[in-house]
């Protein structure tokens, strides 16, 4: 490696910080990054959609398939991100091309026995793909690079990265179900995991998509922190910082023109440092109150002749730069302590009150977040109120609420005499939805309630009490839709059910209030 050509800023890092330069490092070649995984990424997932076409009940195969060689494509990103930070320009063509090449060590036991425990391959791949190390010494090498709470780091940023992506795939499906009206896409955990007895092969199709999508996102972001990680690891090992400084001096041929080098060199420091600071007095402030830590000091033997002593010089020198002495010097400005009185002889007058600064602030934000918090939902809760805040009137009606089907024509000519036949036949959850879409869809064909295809049973019945205050429904009918929608809701969310009276009382009322159409009896 030419360190001399790196790209980012090198200087000792945590581990948290190392695996956030990869975020940098990734932003700055997101492009090339991202298409070399893509490019090897979505023909695997085309064959794996083509062979879920073919045997759709394995379809939770052929995911498991792509996430167990998934290591083996991320080697791809890793040649880019490899090249690009020693400052070498690699297209995502090329990376493409050389990703045959970089399949050797490491590739066996990844898609082998190792794959349930590479969480931290990240970390690993740079030595077995950048080191070319095999057998015995790779492990060496990951034994080393592993230390001082590195392959921890590098083992949770893996399940963290792995959490990401499941709250991904989750957002994605979650979001696809608010366009959708089949109940099952509603809910994504049901897709994700597969429950229910039968084979859906649009389920398959769509859990596969999202799959890849999710990690097509995260898979570089892996890579790029894992290797910056590797990077840190090995910077501290073999202290690249200090070598880069070393490098930057240059031998001296003879003492003499070591010395004339040492002596233009203190006469330029010099300059430098009158013409900075023109004010002996200040000059010499920081140096006297700006001590070294005695932690930093390094006992020394004696020095062997004047080969050494320059040596020791040199290195001192170095060591004195802001990023390798170990400590810094912050000029503060601090108030002066002010004139106080004679402290009185009692005790009180030494009592001094808590600092209640903190909680002052905590309390300001806590009152500010409650204020918005309130403003939120009281625009909310009267958006009917508000002009532009009102549904729009070219908005279609709804043709399902909830998963129900509320279409005219998918009811019965006699809905009480159905609802009743149900019940009796023990099919008390079908009896009740059938009373409760009979309702609202009388409210939208008859009452023209503009109910959406996303509201809840609850949105609904707010709608039908706002067009009932203003007047467009009557107070007769609004009192039925309450009474079947309480009959639904504790029923299929409490597993609360109605007696046959109650059930034949609300049949009759439907049959007064909404049991006429056109004028003839339903």
């Amino acid at each position: 490696m030419q360190i001399e050509n790196l790209q980012i800023e090198l200087r000792p890092r945590t581990n948290a910080q190392a695996l956030d330069l990869g975020f940098a490092l990734l932003r700055s070649h997101a492009s090339a990054a991202y298409l070399a995984f893509a490019a090897l990424w979505v023909p695997l997932l085309v064959l794996a959609g083509v062979l879920t076409w073919l045997l759709p009940a394995l379809g939770w195969l052929w995911v498991l398939v792509c996430w167990w060689v998934k290591p083996l494509l991320e080697r791809a990103p890793l040649y880019v991100l490899s090249r690009q930070v020693f400052g070498t320009t690699v297209s995502w063509q090329e990376a493409v091309r050389a990703w045959p090449r970089q399949l050797g060590g490491g590739s066996l036991r990844l898609v082998t026995w190792g794959r349930l425990l590479s969480a931290g391959r990240a970390l690993y791949q740079p030595i077995w793909q950048l080191e070319m190390a095999r057998g015995k010494v790779a492990n060496s090498r990951i034994q080393v690079l592993g230390k001082h709470g590195t392959a921890g780091s590098a083992v949770w940023f893996g399940v963290v990265c792995f959490w990401l992506m499941v709250i991904l795939e989750l957002g994605i499906l979650g979001f696809l179900g608010l366009f959708a009206s089949d109940s099952e896409l509603t809910n994504p955990f049901a897709v994700l995991i597969g429950m229910g007895d039968r084979v859906d092969l649009g389920a398959q199709l769509l859990k596969l998509a999202i799959y890849g999508l999710a990690e097509a996102l995260m898979a570089p972001v892996y890579t790029a922190s894992g290797f910056t990680l590797y990077l840190n690891r090995r910077a501290a090992l073999e202290a690249w910082d200090l070598e880069m400084q070393l490098r930057q001096i240059k031998r001296p041929a003879t003492p003499r023109a070591r010395g004339a080098a040492l002596g233009t060199a203190a006469a330029l420091l010099l300059t430098l440092t009158l013409a900075m600071q023109p004010d002996a007095a200040l000059a010499a402030a920081p140096a006297a109150t700006c001590k070294a830590p005695e932690s930093t000091l390094v006992q020394r033997g004696a020095v062997n002749g004047e080969r050494q002593a320059a040596l020791r010089r040199q290195v001192d020198l170095i060591y004195q730069g802001k990023d390798l002495r170990g400590y810094d010097c912050v000029e503060v400005w601090r108030a002066k302590d002010k004139s106080t009185k004679e402290k009185k002889a009692t005790k009180t007058s030494d009592f001094k009150g808590p600092d209640l600064s903190t909680f002052a602030s905590v309390m300001k934000a806590v009152i500010i977040a409650i204020a918005i918090g309130l403003i939120a939902w009281l625009l909310y809760r009267y958006r009917h109120l508000i002009p532009a805040m009102r549904p729009r009137s070219h908005t279609l009606p709804a043709t399902s609420v909830a998963g129900l089907d509320i279409r005219a024509e998918s009811l019965p000519d006699d809905v009480a005499r159905a609802v009743r036949a149900l019940w009796a036949e023990g099919r008390r959850r079908a009896a009740l939805a059938l009373l409760y879409r009979s309702t609202l869809s009388r409210l939208v064909t008859e009452d023209a309630l503009a109910l959406r295809r996303g509201n809840t049973e609850g949105d609904c019945l707010r709608l039908a009490q706002a067009a009932q205050q203003a007047g467009r429904l009557s107070a007769e009918r609004l009192a039925v839709a309450t009474a079947s929608t309480g009959l639904w809701l504790g029923a299929a969310y409490g597993d609360r059910w109605p007696d046959d009276a109650v059930l034949e009382a609300a049949c009759r009322s439907w049959n007064e209030r909404f049991g006429i159409i056109g004028g003839r009896a339903a």
